[in-house]
């Protein structure tokens, strides 16, 4: 008898209204749980490659450059969201090889490597990293043409006026399409464990400093490194 009343008053179609969408909020809760579940197990294994290729075996006595990792989030994301899969990438002074890890980890499958310093490549496993490693001053070193050219904490080691022939030459010959410079700001350094290609020649590069030197790169990010507590900033050239 009280549920006919209530059926007739229409709070028991009222409620089984309610019921439904609660139903139907909380299916779509599970998808959206599932699909993170899945986006969290991709981002694990990419972490688990990342850690693969750091765990090698270095020589104290030949330490090739090493990058902070400040500001490698926002170089990531401008890669991700501007450079496809199938470009060809070059990494001008590769170093320690960062960059080509972190994009070999997000299936970036063309990638060459360019430096000065021949010490370690094959302990640190960079050539199997690297598609084609090159070793030569990148102030000397021609090609045809990549979609993008990473400058990963390098420009700094380049002497201003060479520095800045070479990224005018660059864009001027139609080299690339994207140039993605990662630099430190006010940033004194001097040889390391021996490697005297490791002294900054632009320790003045600040903010200003990159505007009147480089007024066609486009400041995209500042990062804090935790290490000195300096400042180390992205800029971005795109043809497009």
């Amino acid at each position: 008898m009280l549920k006919d009343q209530l059926r007739k008053t229409g709070m028991v179609r009222s409620l089984e209204i309610e019921n439904q969408n609660l139903n139907s909020q909380l299916k779509n809760l599970e998808t959206e749980n599932e699909d993170l579940v899945k986006e969290n197990g991709i981002l694990v294994e990419k972490l688990k490659i990342l850690e693969n290729l750091e765990n090698r075996t270095l020589s104290t006595d030949c330490v090739r450059g090493v990058s902070s990792d400040a500001g490698k989030a926002a170089v990531l994301k401008y890669i991700l969201e501007h450079v496809k899969k199938d470009a060809t990438i070059l990494d001008l002074g590769f170093g320690s090889g960062i960059y080509g890890k972190i994009l070999r980890a997000f299936d970036y499958q063309t990638i060459d490597g360019v430096d000065v310093y021949n010490k370690n490549i094959q302990e640190m496993g960079l050539d199997r990293i690297y598609d084609g490693i090159f070793v030569s001053n990148i102030v000397d070193f021609d090609f045809e043409h990549y979609d993008l050219i990473i400058f990963g904490d390098v420009l700094e080691h380049i002497e201003l006026e060479a520095a800045k022939d070479l990224l005018s030459g660059y864009i001027k010959d139609n080299k690339c399409e994207h140039i993605l410079v990662s630099i430190p700001y006010e940033y004194e350094q001097e040889e390391v464990y021996g490697n005297q290609y490791e002294k900054h020649l632009q320790p003045m590069a600040n903010r200003e400093f990159m505007e009147e030197q480089y007024p066609y790169l486009k400041l995209v990010d500042e990062a804090i490194m935790p290490h000195n507590g300096g400042t180390i900033a992205t800029y971005i050239w795109s043809r497009n």
